[in-house]
């Protein structure tokens, strides 16, 4: 069989496609400054401004710059300059023009390398009109240098990086962009920032965030180690590190640049050689709740593991390998477990024994009606037998069990569930109830300090039938909640649950 037909792709077709690949503008920029930063550039200048009533951003460095060859392959799709796996951001080859593109139908850069100061551009309008994969490409002129110059002052090498045409702006508000890159940069390059590099929007620097909150002495750290991991390329064996912080952050943080306790937050970060592709994610080691609202993991990844962990794109998305997943499953799954526990043991309260009376009524209730009831399917643990510890050591008050297991997936299976219903203090401004599934439980913790609480079950203790009456309505809302939930919705049923026992409190009180 001979390949030898010309199958050239429809170049304006094509550059549309390529123009909506998942990027966000926040994360597209960051893409760049990321070619930046594997330049050695130490300051790294980026400017959102409005000219002749279009939006510009510009992007510049003090860096090794680009010679002719380089630049002339950094402007292709799947460029092939080299790269260091084990400490260059980039990864595919298409950044520089996929990322300027989902934001603009202009790209325009300016290098001064080793070999003098030099220009290229690409502009949709022109590919889209001559059909063809087309670039500007010659000697900068001295116009274009003095634009570099006027960023990059003395330095003898340096690039610009311009935008103009920016028709995929989700936000047009210069001064509001230009405000939230900041803070995206900040997580996203923290470690590059507290390590020295400079960079500044629009003349303000950009202060490093550090979502785990490592600098603030309250901040507990849970585990901290390294795991060894092997990969298999090309039929040989390579084995690499990664390595695994987990922490608590303090009960109440009093850092300017805290990024709260929230749903949203809670999670792990994911660092490809120290630049985070992923934030606030639970990667099957935890389900999002409040218990883990002061919880914060790290994951620290070089990028010679690339394809066991799987990463995305545009550097925002992981897909585990499954033996990978595996590994971090036996070390994480047992962690964040104690840390639940840990968490949701210091909320609870001694109930009174009329309370224990009148729950246990409602429980029976809704035991004898289970096959009647609509309810979720209970998480059901699959796991393999019992292995030896990882070698990979935890905090002895939070690991109490010495030996490990391998832990698989969850699967979720109908089968019969017993309510639990449980006192505890979640604070007078926190929600009504929580809930969550343990096993075969459907666990509903009551918040006593809820004016809604106080009402319905404290002062109605002489009328059961009112208090078990509050149960049943609670152990459905419960019910519903977790039957059609799932982790993209957690937020909205949060948000939902939230405004539910604010006007309730408000009501009441």
């Amino acid at each position: 069989m001979r390949y030898s037909h010309p199958n050239d792709p429809n170049a304006g077709r094509l550059i549309e496609s390529l123009r909506h690949l998942g990027y966000g503008n926040y994360e597209a920029v960051a893409d760049i400054v990321d070619n930046s930063i594997d330049a050695d550039a130490q300051n790294i200048n980026i400017r959102v401004q409005t000219k002749s009533n279009q939006i510009i951003i510009s992007i510049a460095d003090d860096g090794r710059g680009m010679s002719k060859s380089i630049l002339d392959q950094a402007m292709r799709l799947g460029s092939l300059t080299d790269r260091n796996a084990e400490s260059d951001l980039g990864k595919f080859g298409m950044g520089l023009v996929t990322a300027s593109l989902s934001m603009a139908k202009k790209l325009h850069v300016v290098s001064r390398g080793d070999d003098g100061c030099w220009s290229s551009a690409w502009d949709v309008d022109e590919i889209v009109a001559q059909n063809a994969f087309l670039k500007h490409f010659e000697a900068a002129t001295s116009d274009e240098e003095e634009l570099l110059a006027e960023e990059i002052g003395k330095k003898k090498t340096g690039t610009l990086v311009l935008l103009s045409k920016c028709d995929n702006l989700a936000n047009k508000n210069t001064s509001s962009f230009a405000s939230n890159l900041r803070s995206h940069l900040g997580r996203v390059h923290r470690y590059f920032i507290g390590a020295g590099r400079v960079v500044t929007v629009n003349g303000e620097p950009v202060e490093a965030i550090d979502p785990l909150q490592l600098a603030d002495p309250d901040t507990e750290t849970v585990l901290d180690d390294v795991i060894s991991v092997t990969l298999t390329d090309d039929g040989e064996k390579k084995t690499d590190n990664v390595r695994v912080r987990v922490v608590l952050i303090p009960e109440s943080p009093v850092t300017d640049l805290d990024v709260g306790k929230s749903l949203k937050a809670q999670g792990f970060y994911v660092m490809r050689n120290q630049r985070e592709v992923m934030n606030a994610a639970a990667l099957g080691f935890f389900t999002k709740h409040n218990d883990f609202n002061r919880m914060r993991g790290e994951l620290f990844f070089p990028g010679t593991l690339d394809r066991l962990v799987g990463i995305e794109f545009t550097k925002r998305q992981v897909e585990f390998e499954q033996s990978l997943q595996d590994q971090l499953n036996n070390v994480l799954i047992p962690v964040c477990r104690t840390i639940k526990r840990r968490e949701a043991t210091k909320k609870r309260v001694q109930s009174g024994e009329a309370q224990l009376k009148l729950h246990a009524q409602s429980m029976k209730v809704i035991a004898e009606k289970d096959k009647l009831l609509i309810k979720p399917k209970a998480v059901i643990e699959k796991r393999s037998s019992p292995r030896n510890g990882s070698g990979v050591q935890v905090d002895d008050a939070l690991d109490t069990n010495k030996e490990r297991k391998n832990f698989n997936r969850s699967q979720l299976v109908e089968t019969r569930l017993n309510c639990v219903i449980r006192e505890e203090r979640l604070g007078p401004n926190g929600q009504i109830y929580e809930c969550e599934m343990e096993g075969r439980k459907l666990v509903i913790r009551y918040n006593v300090e809820h004016p809604f609480y106080q009402r319905f079950v404290t002062d109605n203790m002489d009328e059961a039938r009112a208090v078990t009456a509050t149960d049943f309505l609670i152990y459905s809302m419960a019910s519903a909640e977790l039957k059609f939930l799932d982790e993209g919705d957690l937020e909205a049923v949060n948000n939902f649950k939230a405004v539910l026992s604010a006007n309730l409190r408000t009501l009441l009180n």
